[in-house]
């Protein structure tokens, strides 16, 4: 099925332009670093002298300035796959398709054995359950495939249930008061890396709507996992993982639903390093709840938060990026280490774990964040911006620890902040001087 699309634009942050307007009127030195804390604010403004102190304002307003500047740009016009045209078909389109060990079936769909493959663009209602089989969309490169699940259960032990290995685009269509299942096996491999590995693999962008239930579980690796960009309408989705929960490489979006992840590894994930405007995270609605053996939201070059209710109950660090932005939402992070760390994408390749401005920025304009962290509460290797919303810190007790901890700049307007029981008032209380740790 073809069909001319109006793109919908989706926001995120530009790191390349970030890290520009950071850097304009910041001197820092290599290695510089600045730490808030209830209890570090008072020695970094007294290590300071009457000099140092002048100049440093005039360095934090300069900073400020261009943070203000930057953030007015942060978030562009980025094109995703989606569009709500999508998900409006005309039912007498529909291909209805049984599952049945041995027996599946279905118009203009090739079966062989517990293999399903559609070839072709068009609408597929899928019900009934292959105990061990595969459904494998193999459909023309300009071409959309939407998937109906009817209370369909797909399980295959020897790779992904559903595998995506071709089609302009994939949507999966939750169908009201339904339940449905996803499962892969353990321990297997992709053959020429086809898709990649996990329960749901797509080598096509992908969205996942509806008002149904949908349960996935990624045995060996993922549970869901686009190579290209990923789009959750709604629906309601319960997702285990051995590894990540919910990837796509170039972009996740979720614009509303309920959604549980429980991942050995990262929760919500965009990886790409490779594209200026991709490796994204943004969530605008919905409700999303975590539970991640490492980063809870892992966007490579950014994460943004507009809306919803995000709540991370366990992870490593809660929220991960270059570049991240909350505006909007209920946002709680429980973390083992950092509570919201940016870091630029550089971080791998060596520049990670030093106290020099990396460029990254963190800002939190709106919203009600609260983080409870066995390290820094809020980390940025670059600057922090602090001008709205509610933001409730407990940060860990060891040295060099803190509330509130950057590399480069922090500007504080209008956040209300509590940082380990001790409300912040002012900027001053911040210690924005540009220094060693206290």
């Amino acid at each position: 099925m073809n069909r001319i699309r109006t793109r919908r634009f989706a926001a995120v942050t530009s790191s390349l332009a970030l890290a520009a307007g950071v850097l304009v009127g910041c001197s820092t030195t290599a290695d510089s670093t600045t730490t808030v804390s209830a209890t570090s604010a008072t020695s970094v403004t007294a290590a300071a002298t009457a000099d140092d102190a002048a100049a440093d304002d005039a360095n934090a307003t300069s900073a400020a300035t261009a943070t203000n500047a930057s953030n007015q740009n942060a978030t562009s016009a980025i094109d995703t796959h989606y569009d709500a045209d999508d998900l409006t078909w005309d039912a007498s389109d529909e291909v209805a398709i049984t599952l049945a060990d041995g027996a599946s079936a279905g118009e203009g769909v090739s079966v062989d054995g517990n293999i399903v493959t559609i070839t072709s663009g068009g609408v597929y209602r899928l019900s009934g359950t292959l105990t061990d089989g595969q459904l494998v969309v193999a459909a023309p490169d300009d071409e959309t495939v939407t998937l109906i699940l009817d209370n369909a259960s797909i399980t295959n032990s020897a790779g992904p249930a559903i595998a995506v290995t071709s089609a302009d685009e994939v949507t999966i269509d939750l169908a009201d008061g339904t339940t449905n299942s996803v499962q892969d096996g353990s321990g297997y491999t992709v053959p020429d890396d086809a898709t990649p590995v996990a329960a749901i693999a797509s080598a096509s962008d992908l969205t996942i709507a509806g008002t149904g239930t949908l349960n996935v579980t990624g045995s060996t690796n993922d549970a869901i996992n686009s190579t290209d960009g990923l789009v959750i309408v709604s629906g309601t989705l319960n997702v285990t993982a051995a590894d990540d929960g919910i990837r796509g490489k170039d972009y996740v979006q979720i614009l509303d639903g309920t959604i549980t992840v429980t991942a050995g590894g990262d929760a919500l994930k965009a990886d790409n390093t490779e594209d200026a405007d991709r490796g994204w995270v943004r969530i605008d609605g919905g409700s999303v709840t975590i539970e991640a053996g490492d980063d809870g939201i892992h966007g490579e070059r950014a994460v943004e938060i507009t809306d919803g209710t995000v709540t991370v109950t366990q992870s490593v660090e809660g929220i991960e990026g270059q570049d991240i932005t909350i505006s909007g939402g209920t946002v709680a992070v429980t973390a083992s280490d950092d509570g919201i760390n940016a870091t630029a994408v550089s971080a791998e390749a060596g520049t990670g774990g030093t106290e020099s401005d990396d460029g990254s920025l963190l800002t939190i304009s709106g919203g009600t964040v609260t983080v409870n962290a066995g390290a820094d509460g809020i980390d940025s290797n670059g600057s922090v911006s602090l001008t709205g919303g509610g933001i409730t810190i407990t940060s860990g007790a060891g040295g060099g620890t803190g509330a509130v901890d950057a590399n480069g700049t922090i500007e504080f307007t209008a956040a209300q902040l509590t940082a380990n029981g001790t409300q912040i008032t002012s900027a001053d209380q911040l210690g924005t001087r540009m220094g060693g740790r206290p």
